[in-house]
């Protein structure tokens, strides 16, 4: 059972105008793999919002409520405003704010649940990351990953690994096991040093109490391609390994690291990512797969696309035909370098990868979270 969690609501659940996530995504996947002859109306799960019980596995009443209100009127009072960072330019009052939040995270939990009944699903619209138990956080309301987690642990789940290959660190899942040894947390990601969100995601930071040991992050510096990504990812999963034995495991996919997305310094091409997604699978078997940050639709569409091809065993298309090239060029999004050629995005499915070796840079931090964790 190969499944894509998802729904055309998105389409009506967006953020506010000139917001980064302004744009389609879940929707124009659906749509692209549909042009693309990639998927069947049946290997699709329609999207369930979460339910209040699922919700407060994670979050607390009070902004729960306080979010349910705002969306209520479109409007946000000063008190939560101050207390809860909603209504702000990062995390604006929006359709997206609860109802498209409710949608994502029940979805995510939809994806768990396929995972229990034997099956494998992927939802794109998950891994909203930063958001906090009682505070919004970089661009994310509700934490549809701590709610999965918190699910499987109520399912009597021991040890769950949870990996992240957002080009940002997980901040919010980061504090919420950075004390418990049952939950594993693994995050490749831009050093905190230049990118969001600046105090947190540093290497040295490795957990607390029950949790030290459980908490590795992998922060690389810009212009990371390929080559030195995936041997990034390979060398830090082997410590993982030999550390920790899940009975499951989480893996947040966004598509931010790629080098045409603009909210990121890294370089990858789509082939590099589907190589890590390959080498995840390789190394622990079969996951629950969720979404993530991802700013530029079409790079988006197209990394998506290869993942799912990947979790449906289905051959990669070479080319991208007529009609789904239409569906890519209808999307309203402007690029933000428009001296760069990007013609090749609705030529061509996969990219070429690129092989280059790692820098010293990289080996060296390797070597320090070797130096950490296992000595």
């Amino acid at each position: 059972m190969k499944k894509l969690v998802g729904s055309l609501k998105y389409r009506n659940l967006r953020y506010t105008q000139n917001h980064p996530l302004r744009i389609p995504r879940v929707s124009l996947l659906i749509e692209f793999l549909k042009a693309m002859g990639l998927i069947e109306e049946q290997e699709i799960i329609q999207s369930r919002e979460a339910t209040e019980e699922e919700l407060l596995l994670y979050h607390t009443e009070d902004y729960l409520r306080a979010l349910e209100e705002s969306d209520r009127c479109m409007c946000v009072k000063d008190r939560y405003r101050e207390k809860y960072n909603i209504g702000t330019y990062e995390n604006p009052v929006s359709p997206a704010m609860w109802r498209g939040s409710l949608l994502a995270t029940g979805s995510s939990v939809q994806a768990v649940e396929v995972f229990l009944e034997g099956g494998v699903a992927f939802n794109p619209a998950g891994g909203m990351h930063h958001a906090y138990p009682s505070r919004a956080n970089g661009f994310c309301f509700i934490n549809d990953p701590a709610v999965s987690i918190e699910f499987l642990k109520k399912k009597g789940f021991k040890k769950i690994l949870y990996i992240d290959l957002d080009a940002h660190h997980c901040d919010a899942i980061q504090e919420s096991y950075y004390q418990d040894d049952s939950v594993f947390v693994l995050s490749l990601h831009q050093s905190p040093e230049y990118a969001f969100p600046f105090k947190s995601g540093f290497a040295h930071e490795i957990g607390r109490g029950r949790g030290k040991g459980y908490n590795m992050n992998v922060p690389l510096p810009k212009g990371i391609k390929d080559g030195e990504y995936l041997y990034a990812l390979e060398e830090s999963l082997k410590i993982v390994k030999e550390i920790f034995s899940p009975d499951v495991y989480i893996l947040q996919l966004g598509t931010d690291s790629l080098k045409e997305d603009y909210l990121s310094k890294f370089e990858l091409s789509n082939a590099g990512f589907l190589k890590a997604f390959d080498m995840v699978r390789d190394m622990l078997g079969e996951g629950i797969y969720l979404g993530g940050g991802g700013y530029h639709p079409i790079a988006l569409a197209r990394a998506w696309a290869l993942i799912w091809c990947r979790i449906s065993g289905r051959e990669i298309p070479s080319k991208i035909n007529s009609e789904a090239r239409q569906v890519l060029l209808s999307v309203n999004f402007e690029e933000f370098d428009e001296d760069i050629d990007r013609t090749y995005m609705y030529d061509y499915l996969l990219d070429r990868s690129d092989g280059e070796p790692p820098r010293g840079e990289v080996k060296r931090l390797i070597e320090r979270l070797k130096a950490l964790f296992l000595l």
